[in-house]
């Protein structure tokens, strides 16, 4: 990582030089002539205002897929500039930016934990250039420090790469090529056709969904036509999963326990993970692409997606007695999502085909099959415009599936409850996770000061049970109670 940390270093430097450079060409600008920056004042203004109607043609996508979209191109930097007849001048922009951070410190309430404490450090930075015309680049990074004390300490700190691009902005197209986040889908929580993005376990479920996602290399053409929008990427490097130490208590392999996240447990399983050694070998080449076309017609909002793609989480297969290798099939994905409003809400519906879903049968071997991932979604303000309430049905379906130790069918009522008061100076925002197939709950209610601007200062619980085999069942001694300052600059 010293390669990369030394070229942050570098760039970061150089924008303590540039930004004088552009405040002396804003000086020159504005010695011309009155007539001159009369033009030049009216020509912004039109530019202004092309921007705000590609801008709101980008933000009716926005509430469908929760997409890489930093828009501090769109937001900070001017758009083209036009002068007047011979005249010419482009405005370049650069910044340096500290984005996000956060530090938390949690203690876990269960005896059965195998750790005291868990707690959280993230910083988020980035530098961003704009030419002031068709030509963008940012350069982003991440640090994240996980550390956990008891009977399995853990002191990790790493460095990693974030949403790191350059990027053409045309009347019609935007082309991005680097490191993205790609989110497709429209509902919030776990949304079926969201097979693009890398996913980040490293803290499990703790954080909003679109925190749980990593950047990786992409390529992205998006093509705007009035209403409609396509949607074409190719992840040309697969990039796995972020996940947890093998002592952390969010791993998805407890060995101790003789559990695997997701499976449900055995004598003759449990025995099999306590003695076996596990490898994480990530497979080489593309990681696959898509493509996703959405439109938005008089509150109508729809968009149909297909996908060949590699999954990021690895799926344990025992290839030898004593040793599980992760793998990370391809599947195709075919599906869509619309939504709607009406009845004083707005109604989201989401569904994906997939070809390969890796299985374990009974007799331990490792296959694919065929499954159906589908959400139905309500967003309502009841009675006050300050309360808002998001609820979701989401199931998955293993269609012809043999006999496994995976489940074959899993459905799941999510929503989050989002109550500001005290004239909007604190926030109590409850998210929950409840199994209604079998015993499967997770809750978490936040009261947040949020007054002090950017800054929150919050107090969390995430509550974990369930039976054997479920999500909350993995984690049932792993329940914690947090307290932590974020601030998004």
């Amino acid at each position: 990582m010293k390669p990369i940390f030394n070229l942050y270093i570098a760039l970061l430097l150089s924008c303590t030089v540039f930004p004088a450079v552009g405040e002396e060409l804003d000086r020159v600008v504005v010695d011309e002539t009155d007539e001159q920056a009369l033009i030049i004042e009216d020509d912004i203004a039109s530019e202004d205002e092309q921007a705000l109607t590609i801008e709101d043609g980008v933000a009716s996508d926005e509430g469908e897929e929760l997409i890489m979209e930093d828009d501090n191109a769109m937001a900070e930097g001017s758009s083209d500039m036009a002068y007047s007849d011979n005249a010419s001048l482009q405005s370049t922009e650069i910044s340096a930016n500290l984005d996000k951070v956060q530090l938390e410190a949690g203690h876990l309430t269960k005896s059965g934990a195998e750790a005291d404490t868990s707690n959280y450090l993230h910083i988020a930075f980035s530098a961003h250039w704009d030419s002031g015309s068709a030509w963008e680049a940012q350069l982003a990074g991440r640090i994240d420090g996980y550390y956990q004390s008891g009977r399995q300490n853990l002191d990790h700190t790493q460095l990693d790469y974030g949403e790191s691009f350059i990027r053409y902005r045309g009347e019609n197209i935007r082309f991005t090529l680097g490191t993205q986040k790609i989110i497709w889908g429209r509902i919030d929580e776990l949304p079926p056709t969201d097979r693009m993005s890398v996913v980040d376990l490293s803290r499990f479920n703790l954080d909003d969904h679109q925190d749980r996602r990593r950047a990786a290399p992409a390529v992205r053409l998006e093509y705007f036509n009035g209403a409609g929008k396509f949607d074409l990427v190719w992840l040309p490097e697969f990039r796995a999963a972020e996940l947890p130490g093998q002592k952390s208590i969010w791993s998805i392999v407890d060995q101790q326990k003789g559990e695997l996240l997701g499976i449900e447990p055995t004598p003759t399983m449990s025995t099999i993970i306590k003695g076996s050694r596990f490898t994480e070998d990530e497979p080489h080449g593309d990681a696959g692409g898509g493509i996703r076309y959405s439109r938005s017609d008089s509150g109508f909002d729809y968009a149909l997606t297909a996908q060949r793609v590699r999954q990021s989480t690895p799926y344990y297969e025992l290839v030898s007695l004593g040793r599980f290798k992760a793998r990370y099939p391809r599947s195709w994905v075919v599906g869509g999502d619309f939504g709607f409003e009406a009845l004083d809400a707005t109604w989201n519906f989401e569904a994906a085909w997939l070809s390969d879903i890796p299985v374990t049968k009974t007799d331990i071997s490792y296959t694919t099959v065929e499954g159906v991932s589908w959400a139905a979604g309500v967003e309502f303000y009841p009675g006050d415009a300050d309360l808002r309430v998001n609820l979701q049905l989401i199931g998955t379906n293993l269609i012809d599936a043999p006999r496994i130790f995976d489940r074959t069918e899993i459905y799941t009522f999510n929503g989050a409850v989002d109550i500001p008061f005290a004239h909007e100076r604190w926030r109590l925002n409850t998210r929950f996770f409840i199994g209604l197939d079998k015993k499967d709950i997770y809750i978490n209610p936040e009261l947040a000061y949020i007054g002090w601007e950017p800054h929150d200062i919050y107090l969390a619980t995430h509550y974990f049970t369930g039976s054997a085999g479920t999500l909350g069942g993995y984690h049932q001694d792993h329940s914690l109670l947090t307290l932590g300052w974020r601030a998004k600059f």
